[in-house]
C-alpha cells in the first residue's frame, strides 16, 4: 500500500514558494493546478501543496523563454501606447505632483517615458547584449527620477510609492498581451519573470539615486546669508 503524501516530504511547495519559483499570481497558479498543469494535495488543515518537480517542468530551459514582442506582433511602440493608456484610466491621486511646476513635472514625466520604453526594449530584445544596453538605459533613467525626487524634497518612501503604484499596470498589461496571443505556461511564466525582475532592479535603481542626491544634499555647506549691503554674513 502507498504512503500517504504529507508536507514535510520533500519535493512539495507552498503556494508563496511556488509563486516565488515561476514569478506569477497565486490566482495563476490555482488555475494551473486546478487545469492539472501541476500535481497538487491538500493538507490535513486544507493548505494546497505543489509538487516541485512539475513547477519546474514550467520554466522556460533557455534564459529567456518566451519570444519577443516583435515575434509576437506587439510592437514596442503599441505596447507603450497600452501602457499609457491603462496609467491614464486608472491614474494615482499624487498630490506633490500636482504641486510641481509645469518645467519640474515634465522632467518626470520624459525620464518615465524612457523607463517605460527601455523597459519595453529590454523584453523585446532576442539576445543577451541587447538585453543588457536597454535595461541598463532603464537604470539610469530610474537613477536619475531618484535624484529629482530627492532634490524636490520628495521622500523616498514616497518615491517608491509612486513606482508600485505603475509597477502593477505595466505587468496587467504584460498579462493582457499574453492572453492576447494565448502564451503558453512556460512562455507567460518567462515573460512576466523577466518583467519583474527588471521592475525589481529599476526599483533599486531608482533608490540609489535617491539616497546619492539626499547624501549629496546632507554634505553640501550651506549658502551663506547675504547681508543689508548684499555681502555673505
Amino acid at each position: 500500500m502507498r504512503a500517504r503524501t504529507t508536507a514535510s516530504e520533500p519535493g512539495w511547495v507552498t503556494l508563496t514558494e511556488a509563486c516565488r519559483l515561476l514569478g506569477v499570481s497565486p490566482s495563476t497558479i490555482r488555475r494551473w493546478a486546478d487545469s492539472g498543469m501541476v500535481r497538487t494535495f491538500v493538507t490535513p488543515g486544507g493548505h494546497r501543496r505543489f509538487s516541485r518537480a512539475g513547477l519546474d517542468a514550467l520554466l522556460p530551459a533557455r534564459p529567456s523563454g518566451h519570444p519577443s514582442l516583435t515575434a509576437l506582433g506587439e510592437t514596442p511602440g503599441r505596447m507603450a501606447r497600452g501602457y499609457r493608456r491603462a496609467t491614464s484610466e486608472g491614474a494615482p491621486v499624487v498630490p506633490w505632483i500636482a504641486e510641481l511646476d509645469a518645467a519640474r513635472r515634465e522632467r518626470f514625466r520624459h525620464h518615465g517615458r524612457v523607463i517605460v520604453s527601455s523597459l519595453i526594449a529590454t523584453l523585446d530584445a532576442t539576445d543577451e547584449r541587447t538585453r543588457t544596453r536597454h535595461l541598463g538605459e532603464a537604470e539610469a533613467a530610474c537613477t536619475e527620477y531618484g535624484r529629482l525626487s530627492a532634490r524636490d524634497g520628495i521622500a523616498a518612501s514616497v518615491t517608491a510609492d509612486l513606482f508600485l503604484r505603475y509597477r502593477r499596470p505595466f505587468l496587467d498589461e504584460l498579462g493582457a498581451l499574453a492572453r492576447r496571443r494565448e502564451l503558453d505556461a512556460p512562455a507567460c511564466s518567462s515573460l512576466i519573470g523577466d518583467a519583474t525582475a527588471a521592475l525589481d532592479d529599476l526599483l533599486l535603481a531608482t533608490l540609489r539615486g535617491w539616497e546619492a542626491a539626499a547624501s549629496g544634499t546632507r554634505r553640501r555647506p550651506p549658502r551663506p546669508t547675504p547681508t543689508s549691503n548684499g555681502s555673505p554674513s
